[in-house]
């Protein structure tokens, strides 16, 4: 049972900002990886922890595949729970992406998302985790696309939970690409000698090109 100040009733209202639906960026990690969940209290959440060695890891999809719905259930005498669902598509079959969705199958998952108009959310917890499932369409020819359609779905006591805090991103199977996890403010991107490779606003990709492999770190 959740506290009554979780249910204290405000004055709600419509943004008067501009809306941009879609989900910009998702990221996963092991629901077993959360420590210190707060399950009760306020709805949004400052900061998550995980394990130590433990990551976040970026689900990179075909762009404006991404969808994010929560569903109320009906449980009768015991209330409601809330049925979560996000699907996407990834393009093409390589030896790399199918390693890395069969490393998925049976994992409990939670994820965080950020939305198109920088709104970031977590869905799953560590007792009501997502889980993850895909299939794959080969097309039937050249004219067509092969690719995978995935779902991560569950069901929790509460509605996603808004997150406020920042999150590490591992960057095993990123080759070309980093997304970095944070919320506000600027971030550094060094060279492991520490020269300078850039500056950028959090929350933005970097792309490293370069014929030579870089060994780099976030500050």
């Amino acid at each position: 049972m959740l506290p009554a100040s979780a249910y204290q009733l405000r004055n709600v209202a419509q943004p008067p900002d501009e809306n941009t639906g879609g989900i910009e960026a998702l990221w996963y990690a092991l629901a077993s990886d959360l420590v210190d969940f707060p399950a009760e209290g306020e709805l949004v959440i400052d900061q998550l922890t995980l394990q130590p060695g433990a990551y976040w890891y970026q689900l990179v999809s075909t762009r404006g595949t991404v969808r994010y719905k929560q569903t109320p259930k009906d449980l009768g005498r015991h209330g409601t729970s809330q049925t979560q669902k996000l699907v996407g598509v990834l393009a093409r079959h390589t030896p790399d992406l199918a390693k890395g969705l069969e490393a998925l199958e049976g994992q409990p998952l939670v994820v965080l998302y950020r939305d198109f108009n920088g709104h970031v959310q977590l869905v799953g917890t560590p007792e009501q985790p997502l889980a993850w499932t895909d299939s794959y369409d080969s097309g039937q020819d050249p004219n067509q696309r092969n690719n995978y359609d995935w779902t991560l779905a569950g069901e929790t006591p509460r509605r996603a939970r808004p997150y406020l805090g920042t999150w590490e991103v591992s960057e095993r199977g990123l080759q070309s690409g980093l997304q970095l996890g944070t919320s506000g403010g600027l971030v550094e991107l060094r060279t492991e000698k520490g020269r300078l490779l850039a500056r950028v606003p959090a929350g933005k990709s970097v792309v490293l090109r370069s014929g030579f492999g870089l060994d780099y770190q976030i500050v």
